[in-house]
């Protein structure tokens, strides 16, 4: 079976299915077939590998193979159907808003601890430069109190501004590392959240 009898047999199978959900599952398979090609892969090969079409439906619809053997064929039955897909379970949401309401506060909590990491190293950044400026003009400045010695050994003052430069460079790169991650872990969160819902609604049809 090539690509274009794959995937025509496959979305057949899902038009029960709302037409967002049944794009994003498309959206889904066409990638699988795009990445197999780049790969060197035939198209049969990957139909092969992704597995019968009507597996693949059942498992979204679970109650496909029931509606084939009773021959649901009027729209206002197919209608029945969708409403009843789309019916979440009150059971499972309440479950999930407050589990989302206990780990909202820990979420904050480490973006709080990242800040606070992140407002360290432009401390520190902005402390050497200080350090640097008084070493050049071996002067103290007003209200910044630093040691006499660095003042007037200047090649102390110059190590210090390294090592203040240094720190401050590292936990700025490190945490903006940290957020970066962080990001990506709350979209796969979300993303977790509304597939959870997702297959919810469709084994209560």
């Amino acid at each position: 079976m090539n690509k274009n009898e794959y995937l025509k047999k496959l979305d057949i199978l899902l038009e029960s299915l709302p037409y967002d959900e049944r794009r994003d599952i498309m959206y889904d398979y066409e990638e699988h077939f795009k990445s197999g090609l780049s790969d060197g892969k035939t198209e049969e090969e990957i139909s092969n590998e992704l597995g019968n079409p009507e597996t693949i439906a059942a498992g979204y619809i679970p109650n496909l193979h029931t509606s084939e053997k009773n021959n649901y064929s009027t729209d206002t039955t197919r209608t029945t159907i969708n409403r009843t897909g789309r019916k979440y379970s009150i059971g499972i949401l309440i479950g999930m808003i407050f589990f989302n309401l206990i780990m909202i506060g820990l979420y904050l909590a480490c973006w709080a601890v990242l800040a606070s990491f992140f407002i360290v190293g432009i401390a520190l950044v902005l402390s050497s430069v200080v350090v640097l400026i008084a070493c050049v003009f071996q002067s103290p400045m007003m209200y910044i109190a630093i040691p006499y010695d660095i003042i007037t050994h200047p090649f102390l003052g110059f190590l210090l501004f390294i090592f203040l430069a240094s720190a401050g460079g590292l936990i700025i790169i490190g945490t903006l590392m940290l957020m970066k991650l962080y990001a990506s872990f709350t979209t796969k969160y979300i993303e977790w959240n509304k597939l959870i819902v997702r297959r919810d609604s469709y084994e209560k049809a």
